[in-house]
């Protein structure tokens, strides 16, 4: 098996020369002719940027997969076309849906969802092969009582229809060092993504976990059965940014003594 790497082209951080926003966008070199795929776009062009300065040639890439259909993972849909890239877009056709997200302190809803409209995509789920060793996974069932973030988002401004954002979504990366799994946002939490790869793709032990974990609002509880679902799978490299909160690495790290808990950043690279 070929060498891999993730190269982090968009985070709410960004290591020295790089740019950053709120939003989450990767590239993932599968090596050979599997080629390089990406993961999101970020909220803006600034992923495109931040590619160029890194060497990753966005036109080259086989294909892009959306983790889910909100603003900061599909807005820079425009600037890759814009960059050149030609290959399949993956996503589970919930993502094109209109969402909205409530406001504190009475503030009407603000919509997140995604570009409109978005070009031409191959709907994907629950399981979807996009590459060798490289598998989509979406429709993540919830366990009851399970931590998942969905609060406040709903398909209507006047929140009336809720939405638990379905088309969330994971990549599941094989790697000479183990199964690693890619996450968006996992609003499904990451308790019940974890489940949904072993009973899937029949993977047990996990070797690293890279995205966002959506605990910024979250409780201690959501941080504690976090951390319990990282012991069970025992995953040794936690990877983590975007929604995840700056407040919660440090957290998780005390919680987790036996993982490599590192912050996510635009620019942070890692070879499997």
């Amino acid at each position: 098996m070929r060498q891999r790497s993730i190269t982090v082209l968009c985070d709410n951080t960004a290591l020295p020369g790089l740019s950053c926003e709120w939003g989450l966008a990767m590239a993932v070199d599968l090596g050979g002719e599997a080629g390089l795929w990406l993961w999101d776009t970020g909220q803006t062009a600034l992923f495109a940027a931040n590619a160029a300065k890194l060497g990753v040639d966005l036109a080259a890439a086989r294909g892009l997969a959306l983790s889910h259909g909100h603003y900061d993972h599909t807005g820079g849909v425009g600037a890759l076309l814009a960059a050149g890239f030609r290959g399949g877009i993956h996503a589970h056709p919930g993502c094109t849906r209109e969402r909205y997200a409530r406001e504190p302190e009475g503030r009407p809803p603000r919509t997140v969802g995604p570009p409109r409209p978005l070009p031409e995509f191959h709907s994907a789920g629950p399981v979807t092969p996009l590459a060798p060793g490289l598998t989509l996974v979406t429709d993540i069932p919830r366990a009851p009582g399970s931590f998942q973030s969905v609060e406040g988002f709903s398909y209507d401004r006047g929140g009336q229809e809720p939405d638990h954002v379905p088309d969330d979504a994971f990549l599941a990366l094989e790697s000479t060092s183990g199964p690693v799994i890619i996450l968006g946002c996992c609003h499904s939490g990451l308790g019940n993504s974890l489940a949904a790869a072993r009973e899937r793709l029949g993977l047990g032990r996990i070797h690293a976990v890279l995205g966002g974990l959506h605990l910024v609002k979250a409780g201690r509880s959501a941080v504690e059965e976090t951390a319990q679902a990282v012991r069970e799978f025992g995953v040794e490299r936690l990877v983590i940014g975007h929604c995840t909160g700056p407040k919660r690495l440090p957290e998780l790290a005390m919680l987790l003594p036996d993982t490599q808990v590192v912050p996510l950043a635009s620019g942070f690279r890692i070879r499997f």
